[in-house]
């Protein structure tokens, strides 16, 4: 039984040429080390694009300077790139390359764990809301002869001009 144990263990352990439908485990050959690849050269930039970053970006990706082929965003990641290699630290956060790594914060003054990354949350401004307003042009005879055009407008919605405005209640209604 031994012997039988042991000629099998010489069978897989010897080099035999693989039969159809069987599993042949080679080594792989050394992988030759990747080139390094040479670094790019930056473009100079102007002092003026220190000074104003933003406007660098904007006369760089304007649709008059930039090509027909390069993409408004395209332009944008590259200018943001050659500005974040040139400004470092100085560049502004809202220029920063896309898939920079965020900055992140300490959210409250107490909270050691509660942290803010990306951009700061913004408070929702408050929206304008227009009122629809009937308006009638209508002619007004002058005392002094002739006659004067006046504008007349209403709110829409049928409420009175009085209810707007600072009114200042002195003892009874008004």
């Amino acid at each position: 039984m031994l012997a039988v144990v042991f000629a099998a263990m010489l069978q897989q352990a010897a080099p035999l040429p693989a039969a159809a439908g069987q599993v042949v485990w080679e080594t792989p050959a050394p992988v030759e080390a990747a080139q390094p690849v040479a670094a790019v050269d930056l473009p100079a930039i102007p002092d003026s694009a220190r000074a104003d970053p933003y406007g660098y970006e904007r006369a760089e990706c304007s649709p008059m300077i930039r090509s027909r082929e390069e993409s408004l965003e395209a332009c944008q990641a590259r200018v943001r790139v050659i500005l974040a290699a040139h400004l470092g630290a100085a560049l502004p956060a809202g220029l920063t390359p896309a898939g920079a790594p965020d900055e992140c914060r300490q959210e409250a003054a107490g909270d050691r764990y509660a942290l803010q990354c990306g951009a700061p949350a913004r408070a929702d401004r408050p929206t304008a809301v227009l009122e629809e307003r009937n308006c009638e042009t209508r002619p007004r005879a002058q005392p002094q002869g002739g006659v004067a055009w006046t504008e007349e407008c209403r709110p829409a919605s049928g409420r009175r001009e009085e209810d707007d405005g600072l009114k200042i209640r002195l003892g009874g209604r008004d």
